[in-house]
This record gives C-alpha cells, sequence and structure tokens, in this order.
C-alpha cells in the first residue's frame, strides 16, 4: 500500500545523475480511482507542491485526459522551466528525469511514463 511512509520503496536511481524516479510497481500499487478529481487529490496528498497539473486534453473516446507531473527535482525543474520560458527550450543534465508525467482519465484511471 502506498503510504508517505512506504513511498520511498517505490523509487529507483536512473541516468547518469541516478536521479530518483518512480518505478512500474508504484503505478501497480495504486488504488482503484473512481474520477479523475478522487486519482488528482490522493497524487496531490502524496507529493504536495511536487503534484502539478501540466494541461487538459481530450482523449480517443472524447473524454477528458489531464496531464500532471510529479517533480522529482525541483532545482532541476526550476532550471528547466527558467530556461523554456527565457529560450524557449531547455537541454541539460537531469531534465528528463527531472519529473515522471501522469495522465489521469475522467473515469479515474491512471497512466504513467516509465
Amino acid at each position: 500500500m502506498i503510504t508517505p511512509q512506504t513511498l520511498e520503496e517505490y523509487y529507483i536511481r536512473i541516468g547518469r545523475l541516478k536521479q530518483r524516479y518512480l518505478q512500474q510497481r508504484f503505478a501497480d500499487d495504486l488504488p482503484v480511482f473512481t474520477s479523475h478529481e478522487e486519482a488528482a487529490a490522493w497524487f496531490r496528498s502524496l507529493f504536495a507542491d511536487d503534484f502539478i497539473f501540466v494541461e487538459e486534453m481530450d482523449a480517443a473516446n472524447s473524454e477528458k485526459h489531464y496531464l500532471y507531473d510529479i517533480i522529482h527535482d525541483r532545482e532541476i525543474w526550476e532550471h528547466r522551466q527558467k530556461d523554456l520560458i527565457e529560450k524557449g527550450t531547455a537541454n541539460g543534465r537531469g531534465m528528463l528525469l527531472c519529473t515522471q508525467r501522469v495522465d489521469i482519465y475522467a473515469d479515474g484511471s491512471v497512466d504513467m511514463a516509465f
């Protein structure tokens, strides 16, 4: 069961910088959600300000699809955001793995990037 006390057990270290990243086991152990709002609230309760809304999209079946990121490395993420605003692009060590995408659908189903 995923709790604030067990969360660290779900991380692995990957990439050149050995950044923290949630593994598939995390998605496998997620609770069953019945709505986007319920799922987003659960993630927000676990990750607080490190769970951020990215955008709303239409899914293939005409339902809404909500994109979020979990920020794993805030310092690199803030640098990436600054570069995107100032330069229109961002690249550098660790920028790809500083966040992890979470897709939440209107029915509460969740897909994650691994």
